[in-house]
């Protein structure tokens, strides 16, 4: 009897010292970790648009997100350990987002996604990434059905707070009262179309006509056509850049001057916008980031460095800018984290950030809904740039 309980006291005795002693292999401590963080790697990684219709935008996300990665690498990286990146297209496509987003987890054993961009995409990979319990950090979208989730922190601010914003700014502050609306037959449009026309109620106002544009289509002739009818003041565009390019091309050929312009999304993009020629001239929209060229703000300043140093050939986007920052939030997070990195230290890191300052957005804080930008700038294109006409705009 004796023997069998000094049996089980040594049992035990060795179990506590395996779980409490780090196995040396090599004369290197190796300490029990999360998947994807190793003694000196973090692994992230996304999915997103990188050919295709959208592929610029999603490419200038990632670079922005490895440039960042760069920088922080050559700097020592994170309590010792570098971070490598993985990323992989998508086309825009759902399924295809979910597939990618199942290899990054499954095989490649990713420690969190960042920056996934679109908002279809994102969304069809949502349930899966709960299931699983790994973060979706930042992603360039829009859905207001990522909110106050445990494991999702938006990236930009999301439709309906975009959509306050434009109304409120035109409405309240430019005394507008006529609005149409051209906008995308698919998620994406629909949602915006939806905000636009709440907010609109909440001035006692409401759209006059609002045109729908098959996602595959760049043919908009009758739609312009049918919105000009309407004599609206202010015509938003939520369609995607070759749509919004042609609209713009179409309302010209037809003689329609008489309404503003506005563009929202991913066509609020001077790449986009300024392809449409002298038919853009004066449209106007909201911006969620500063002007990566001409902005003298800290953290845009470093970016356009870095971006010199590591990536001479690229043009500073905004675009490529929102993966940079994106980067930078996960980088500070997770050193906030400290050395034993997990998921749950992670996310109790990201809710913890209170008016912290990265120098390009407005100081941010992370409440339970898990946003991290709520602001916009107001913008007038002028000679193929967007110029800056308000100081950064918040909705509540």
């Amino acid at each position: 009897m004796a023997d069998s309980r000094s049996s089980r006291q040594f049992r035990l005795l060795a179990a506590v010292i395996i779980a409490i002693v780090a196995t040396v292999v090599d004369g290197a401590s190796v300490v029990q970790a999360e998947t994807g963080v190793s003694d000196g790697e973090i692994l992230i990684g996304g999915s997103g648009a990188l050919s295709g219709p959208l592929g610029v935008v999603g490419e200038d996300v990632r670079h922005g997100v490895e440039l960042y990665v760069k920088a922080l690498n050559d700097a020592g990286g994170i309590h010792g350990r570098k971070v490598r990146t993985i990323y992989y297209d998508d086309h825009g496509r759902p399924d295809r987002a979910v597939a990618n987003t199942q290899k990054l987890v499954e095989q490649d054993g990713v420690f969190a996604i960042v920056a996934s961009q679109g908002t279809v995409p994102v969304v069809a990979t949502l349930d899966y990434l709960e299931r699983s319990r790994i973060p979706l950090l930042f992603p360039q979208q829009g859905s207001p059905v990522v909110r106050g989730r445990r494991f999702v922190f938006s990236g930009m601010a999301l439709f309906d707070r975009q959509a306050r914003l434009i109304v409120d700014y035109l409405v309240g502050q430019r005394h507008v009262k006529t609005v149409a609306a051209l906008y995308q037959d698919d998620p994406y449009g629909k949602s915006f179309r939806t905000f636009f026309e709440n907010d609109l109620h909440r001035h006692g106002l409401r759209l006059v006509a609002a045109e729908a544009v098959k996602p595959v289509t760049t043919d908009v002739y009758a739609q312009v056509t049918a919105l000009r009818a309407a004599n609206p003041e202010v015509t938003l565009l939520a369609v995607t850049p070759g749509a919004g390019t042609q609209a713009l091309k179409d309302r010209l050929k037809i003689g329609w001057t008489g309404s503003l312009m506005v563009v929202v999304g991913p066509f609020a993009d001077e790449r986009y916008v300024s392809v449409a020629g002298t038919a853009a001239d004066g449209v106007e929209g909201l911006v969620l980031w500063p002007d990566p060229l001409a902005s003298d703000l800290p953290g845009v300043k470093r970016y356009r460095e870095h971006l010199a140093k590591y990536f001479p050939r690229n043009e500073p986007t905004r675009a490529s800018l929102s993966g940079y920052v994106a980067a930078m939030l996960f980088a500070e997070a997770a050193t906030r984290a400290g050395r034993s990195l997990t998921r749950d230290g992670l996310i109790t890191a990201l809710e913890s950030l209170k008016q912290w300052d990265g120098g390009v957005l407005p100081p941010i804080s992370i409440g339970p809904d898990h946003e991290t930008q709520k602001h916009g700038l107001w913008v007038r294109l002028e000679n193929a740039r967007f110029k800056v006409l308000t100081d950064w705009l918040r909705a509540p």
